[in-house]
C-alpha cells in the first residue's frame, strides 16, 4: 500500500481531500507512491505543518493504520496483509518474456504482441477500480480491481503504479520537458519497476539526454531517451512540446542513431530491430526501426502501435500495456543476446565530470572542459590541430585515429572552454594485455605503427599504454587512440606540470626530455612489462627499454614479423 493509498482509505476521503496532505508530505521529502510503512515508521503526524485539525487526523489515522497491519478503510478485505508485498510473483506470472527471435521479425508482428492484452489483469485499486469501470466498463480485463483478486491484492508496487498512470496522472502541455514527465511515467517508470523487481531477467539501464547547454552537439545526435539491453541499444524515444509536432519527433527517430550497436563491434551477428517512440504534447506512438542493410539505405520507422492519446484512459491503459510488452520483448532478446562492448549514445564521464566520451552514430565524441587549466599545459589547442591534421594524411589513416569530418569540420574544436573532437573508426578499448602471446605481438605491432606514423611527423606520443589502445573486433587488429597529451619530440618535461601519472624514472631522456626514444620505453614498460614472454619477446622489450630502436625498426623485428601483416 502506497502513501497516497494509506490516506485514501481512511473513511470519507477522497482524492481532492488528501491532496494538502500529499502536498505538505511532499514539502517532507515523501513520495506519495513509495509503500506507506517505511514511510510512516519515521513519521509522525504532529510534525507536518500546514495541516489543519482534521487534515491531521486523517493523517494520524492512516499512520495508526498502517502500523497495525490493515488498511484504514479495509478496502481491500478483512485481514488482507497489505504488507506482503508480491509485486515481483504477480510481474512473474503476467510477463512471460517473448520469443527470444521476436525483435529479429516482422512490424506487424511486433504491433500485435505489443498490443497483447496482460494476463492476468493488470492490479487497480479496488476504490480507484470501482470509480474506473463505472465510467469505462471496457477496461475491465485487462485492468483488474485488487477487491476482486488476491494476488492483485498484495501487488502493492504494481497496483500503486498503475494507478498513478490510469488516475493520478495529470498530462501537461508547453515543453518538451513536460512530455518527458508524461512518457517517464507511462514507460520509463514502468520498465524501472519490473527491472527492480525481476533484476535477473537482463542488464538494463536506461539514461535521458543531458539538458546542459554545452552539450548541445550530444543533443542533436543522441536519442531523448535510451535503453540498453546486455550493452545494446534496444529502445529509444523522442519527444517534442506540442501534438502538432509528432511528425518531427517521428522524423528524429529516424536521423538519431538508428542501429543497435556500432559496426563490426559484433562481427556475424545482424542487430535486432530496434523499438522506438515518438511524442508529441499528449500524444504518442510506438515504432520499429529495422537497422539498414548497407550504410546507403534509407532508415525507416514502422509503427507498431496507434497513436494513443494519453488525456484518455484507454490511451493511457495501452500505452501501458505496450511498455509492458515492450519488457516481454527485451526480455526475449535478452535471453540470447550477445554482450555488446560498447553501448552506443552512453557518456562516460571521467569522476570529476570535466572528461566525456560518447559512441555516437560510426564515430566518438571526446569533450574536455575547462580547457586552459586542464590540458592546455600539456599540449594547446593549436598543437592538437596540427597533431590530428598531419595524422590525417593518407599514409597514416589505416594505424592510428582519425578526426571524423561532421557537419563539415573534420578536427578538434574549442568553443567557450570546451575542446571536442570527433574520432574514428570506432572500436573497443583495451583492459590490458591478450592472452596469448601471438595476439600481444599483433597488438603491439599496431601500437608500434601508430608511433611510426607520429615519429615520422616530428611528435610524440607521451601516453603509450593498454588504455589508449582500441581493438577493431571485424578487422582483427589495434589502433593507437588518444592524442591528447601528444607534443614534439625533443620537448622538456623537466619541470611542472609533467611527470605524466604512468611515466617511470626511465621514460625521459637526459634533461628531462621526452623523445621518441620515451614513447617506445613507455611501450615497453606498459605493454610488455607484466606479461610471461618468450624470449623472442623479451629480446624485443629489452631493445625497447635501452633506446637501440625506432619504431619503423622495432616492426622488423623477428618477434613481430608476421604477427602485424595487415
Amino acid at each position: 500500500m502506497s502513501i497516497r493509498e494509506a490516506l485514501l482509505s481512511v473513511e470519507g476521503e477522497d482524492a481532492p481531500s488528501i491532496q494538502p496532505i500529499i502536498d505538505a508530505l511532499s514539502g517532507l521529502g515523501f513520495d506519495e507512491r513509495k509503500p506507506a510503512r517505511g514511510s510512516f515508521s519515521v513519521l509522525q503526524a504532529d510534525q507536518v505543518a500546514g495541516l489543519t485539525v482534521a487534515q491531521r487526523c486523517t493523517l494520524q489515522a492512516a499512520v495508526q493504520a498502517v502500523a497495525a497491519g490493515r488498511g484504514a478503510g479495509s478496502a481491500t478485505g478483512a485481514g488482507a496483509n497489505t504488507f506482503n508485498d508480491t509485486t515481483a510473483t504477480y510481474l512473474k506470472a503476467c510477463l512471460p518474456a517473448f520469443d527470444a527471435h521476436q525483435l529479429w521479425g516482422s512490424a506487424s508482428q511486433l504491433r500485435l504482441l505489443l498490443a497483447e492484452t496482460i494476463t492476468p489483469g493488470l492490479p487497480l485499486p479496488a476504490p480507484a477500480a470501482a470509480r474506473l469501470f463505472q465510467q469505462r466498463a471496457e477496461l475491465e480485463g485487462p485492468l483488474v480491481s485488487t477487491a476482486a483478486s488476491a494476488a492483485a491484492a498484495s501487488a502493492d508496487d504494481l497496483s500503486a503504479h498503475v494507478r498513478h498512470v490510469m488516475l493520478g496522472m495529470k498530462p501537461c502541455v508547453g515543453s518538451e520537458m513536460y512530455t518527458a514527465k508524461t512518457t517517464s511515467i507511462v514507460v520509463e517508470d514502468t520498465l524501472r519497476l519490473i527491472a527492480e523487481r525481476q533484476p535477473e531477467a537482463m542488464h538494463i539501464h536506461m539514461d535521458r539526454n543531458t539538458t546542459d547547454a554545452s552539450e548541445a552537439t550530444i543533443k542533436s545526435l543522441r536519442p531523448g531517451f535510451m535503453c540498453w539491453v546486455n550493452g545494446a541499444l534496444v529502445l529509444k524515444g523522442e519527444e517534442k512540446a506540442h501534438s502538432r509536432q509528432l511528425e518531427a519527433a517521428i522524423k528524429e527517430l529516424t536521423t538519431k542513431m538508428s542501429t543497435a550497436w556500432a559496426a563490426g563491434l559484433v562481427p556475424d551477428k545482424r542487430p535486432p530491430c530496434m523499438l522506438a517512440f515518438a511524442a508529441a504534447g499528449t500524444l504518442l506512438q510506438f515504432f520499429c526501426i529495422q537497422p539498414p542493410e548497407s550504410d546507403g539505405d534509407r532508415v525507416q520507422a514502422t509503427p507498431i502501435s496507434a497513436v494513443l492519446d494519453l488525456t484518455t484512459a484507454l490511451g493511457r491503459l495501452r500505452a501501458l500495456t505496450a511498455s509492458c510488452n515492450i519488457w516481454r520483448l527485451l526480455a526475449g532478446y535478452a535471453s540470447q543476446a550477445p554482450t555488446v562492448p560498447l553501448e552506443s549514445g552512453h557518456i562516460m564521464r571521467s569522476p570529476d565530470g570535466l572528461r566525456t566520451c560518447c559512441l555516437l552514430q560510426g564515430f566518438f565524441r571526446k569533450s574536455i572542459a575547462n580547457f586552459a587549466t586542464e590540458q592546455a599545459p600539456f599540449a594547446s589547442f593549436e598543437l592538437l590541430q596540427d597533431v590530428y591534421s598531419q595524422m590525417s594524411k593518407p599514409e597514416h589513416r589505416r594505424h592510428i585515429i582519425q578526426v571524423y569530418d561532421i557537419e563539415g569540420h573534420a578536427g578538434p574544436q574549442l568553443l567557450n572552454d570546451v575542446y571536442t573532437v570527433h574520432v574514428a573508426p570506432v572500436g573497443v578499448p583495451c583492459q590490458g594485455a591478450p592472452a596469448d602471446l601471438r595476439t600481444l605481438a599483433r597488438a603491439v605491432s599496431g601500437v608500434l605503427r601508430g608511433l611510426a606514423a607520429l615519429h615520422s611527423e616530428g611528435f610524440v606520443h607521451r601516453d603509450v599504454r593498454w588504455a589508449n589502445v582500441i581493438f577493431l573486433p571485424a578487422e582483427r587488429r589495434w589502433l593507437l587512440i588518444d592524442l591528447e597529451h601528444a607534443g614534439l619530440h625533443d620537448c622538456d618535461c623537466s619541470g611542472a606540470p609533467y611527470p605524466l601519472q604512468h611515466w617511470s624514472h626511465r621514460t625521459l631522456d637526459a634533461g628531462g626530455k621526452y623523445t621518441f626514444r620515451s614513447d617506445l620505453r613507455m611501450l615497453a614498460e606498459q605493454l610488455l612489462c607484466w606479461v610471461e614472454l618468450d624470449e623472442g619477446g623479451r629480446d624485443l622489450r629489452q631493445q625497447l627499454l635501452s633506446g637501440q630502436l625506432t619504431a619503423a625498426a622495432a616492426l622488423e623485428h623477428e618477434w613481430l614479423v608476421g604477427s602485424g601483416l595487415e
